[in-house]
């Protein structure tokens, strides 16, 4: 195989044009770096970017890749550094292309579905993505003027559940709540001045679990749309919990009544 020692080959620039983050509608290829995220993304992937050194460390996975169907290029570690976005990347870069998840499709199927609302940090998108995989939700939707999942901090802390469930991103939050209602879904708004906690929800009937941004959370006009609100209790002197700590307490209070009502283990 040819390895690439120039900055300026045709494969290397689209990488890292991609590397500055996604490019909105006009593709919806974005890259995953290292052994891990390459690994979930294989079934996703176009192109493989790795070093000969990354290549000898992991031969089953490039023999996986090139099995898929995958373009394999070998490039030199520093032409690999100019796309990668970690400081110490791994020596394997890929171009992954995701089409996004329909809203539609994911709120016929809803049985638990996160929609977080303007929410503009990428590392606590990609955490809550993991997060709502683990909890074992349905679906991520991401209203307008949330970080675009595709971003490459979004990609990194998802840890590859970017992959495991349709993610929406863009979604219009007035079809969110139309359309989540005339489902049947059960809306719920997380909201710290709330009068109910969230452990006096039931999170057994199909829900959409609705949280805003960092900033400034919910808008009191959405609160007011849902058929409920609940708070996380602060049994201590912080001020708040953050976004992907306040889903994670909530998706998994879901998952916990969910198992005992399916007489499974709490």
């Amino acid at each position: 195989m040819t390895l690439i020692t120039s900055r300026t080959n045709p494969a290397v620039k689209a990488a890292r044009r991609l590397a500055a983050g996604p490019a909105g509608g006009r593709s919806p290829a974005f890259l995953v770096e290292g052994p891990s995220a390459v690994g979930e993304a294989l079934d996703h992937l176009t192109r493989l970017l790795v070093t000969p050194r990354a290549a000898a460390q992991h031969p089953g996975l490039v023999a996986e890749a090139r099995a898929a169907g995958v373009e394999v290029l070998q490039v030199a570690d520093p032409v690999l550094a100019t796309v990668a976005a970690t400081v110490t990347p791994r020596g394997l870069v890929g171009v992954a292309i995701l089409p996004p998840a329909s809203l539609d499709a994911v709120l016929d199927a809803a049985t638990l579905t996160i929609v977080l609302v303007q929410a503009g940090d990428p590392g606590n998108a990609g955490a809550i993505i993991r997060t709502a995989d683990a909890a074992g939700a349905d679906a991520v939707v991401l209203t307008r003027g949330s970080v675009d999942p595709r971003n490459p901090k979004a990609v990194r802390a998802s840890a590859g559940s970017l992959f495991h469930l349709p993610v929406v991103p863009d979604a219009s939050l007035e079809s969110v709540l139309s359309r989540g209602r005339d489902r049947g879904l059960q809306l719920v708004a997380a909201a710290p001045r709330a009068g109910t906690s969230y452990l006096e929800l039931d999170l057994t009937r199909p829900s959409a679990l609705l949280f805003g941004s960092e900033a400034h959370g919910l808008a009191n006009d959405v609160v007011s749309r849902c058929d409920a609100a609940a708070r996380v209790p602060i049994h201590g002197h912080a001020e708040s919990l953050n976004l992907a700590a306040t889903v994670a307490v909530i998706a998994y209070e879901a998952a916990r009544q969910r198992r005992r009502w399916e007489g499974g283990q709490p």
